[in-house]
């Protein structure tokens, strides 16, 4: 069988403690002269982090969007769209969490037209370890159903991704470390595709067990760079080649939980991603014994169904470690909208949408989240 595995549009990805100085040299060498920030309120009001880029641009900054929310409601979209546009922009800058480089995202998908990348490249800056910044996907919610979908086009891949964890001793614990889950969501996603890829199976392996070891030292020591720096790499390998595989059920039900309830994406997967790795165990046990052997969980000579089963366990130990929510209720989910979650799932996915029964099932599996 002949398969094919496609590189995103990602020329370059700048880490390390500092790398932030090297926008400008960047900027420069793509022969961009109007950079356009896109930030969320409270990294351009409650930091200098913003403020400190938009010295280090000098005169190739031409203006700062700082209205970039959760779940990227589409209204935000369009003012952003409207102030790049006025601002004349040639490259659009994303400082911040999936929220903002999301958000980066659409606004490259509706001022690029049918011109290619390179007419508006995108530089992205992670505070958090979400990784969003690594994919030519981006969510919009609609205001009104609070239902969000999924846009993407290979021309809206950041061209540019930098990782300096300086810049994200700023970012909330709990922020951090349920972003952290997220990331390690991306790799069991990856690992249990149905579509898996060699390359993505081995970064997933080893994003598992940078996370196992350094997500807990990033929080016991939140000034520990290094640590910091670990997990970001992990993230970065977690979602390595995710557009090749897919996403199998955890994602998706993140998609709808957060919209509908405005639940970050990072806690989504605290509560999610147990309960889907029960659910998926009849269909993934050889994955998911490649998970426990991430984990550092005994394997050999060992049941299947014993090791998978340890494999929830572990991770749903992990989550519960960083105090994070892990039930629907703590939330503020809405026990009677569970159906309209578990119909929002099954739109999104073609995978479920062709399962007879898949309705009552996914129904069943949200009241145990619940």
């Amino acid at each position: 069988m002949i398969r094919e595995y496609r590189f995103p549009q990602l020329e370059k990805v700048i880490f390390g403690v500092g790398a932030v100085a090297r926008v400008p040299q960047e900027l420069d060498r793509l022969g961009k002269e109007r950079a356009f920030i896109l930030t969320g309120k409270t990294l351009a009001t409650k930091t200098d982090l913003v403020r400190t880029l938009e010295t280090l641009l000098e005169d190739r900054w031409v203006g700062t969007y700082s209205g970039c929310r959760q779940h990227v409601p589409s209204q935000t979209v369009t003012e952003a769209v409207a102030r790049a546009r006025e601002a004349q922009a040639d490259v659009l800058i994303s400082f911040g969490g999936g929220s903002p480089i999301d958000t980066a995202k659409l606004v490259a998908l509706e001022l690029l037209g049918d011109r290619q990348q390179e007419a508006l490249p995108q530089i992205a800056i992670s505070t958090t370890l979400s990784a969003g910044e690594f994919t030519p996907f981006a969510g919009i919610t609609d205001e009104k159903t609070r239902v969000k979908s999924v846009r993407g086009d290979p021309r809206i891949m950041p061209k540019i991704v930098v990782l300096d964890p300086e810049v994200t001793l700023a970012t909330p614990l709990q922020l951090w470390a349920a972003t952290g889950i997220k990331a390690l969501d991306h790799a069991i996603e990856a690992l249990w595709s149905v579509n898996p890829q060699p390359v993505t199976d081995v970064l997933a392996m080893e994003a598992i067990r940078t996370l196992y070891r350094f997500l807990p030292l990033s929080v016991q020591e939140p000034h520990n760079l290094e640590a910091r720096h670990q997990c970001q790499i992990a993230a970065w390998m977690s979602i390595f080649g995710l557009a090749n595989v897919g996403v199998r059920l955890s994602h998706i039900f993140g998609h709808q939980i957060g919209a509908r309830w405005d639940v970050p994406h990072g806690i989504t997967s605290c509560i999610t991603l147990p309960h889907c790795m029960r659910f998926l165990a009849p269909q993934t046990l050889e994955r998911q014994v490649c998970i426990a052997h991430a984990l550092g969980i005994p394997t050999a000579g060992r049941k299947p169904e014993e090791v998978a089963a340890e494999a929830a366990q572990t991770v749903e130990a992990f989550i519960a470690s960083f105090g994070v929510p892990q039930r629907l209720r703590e939330v503020g989910a809405k026990e009677e909208e569970l159906p309209a979650v578990a119909q929002a799932v099954i739109e999104e996915s073609t995978l479920w949408h062709r399962q007879q029964g898949a309705e009552e099932a996914l129904l069943g599996l949200l009241r145990q989240m619940w």
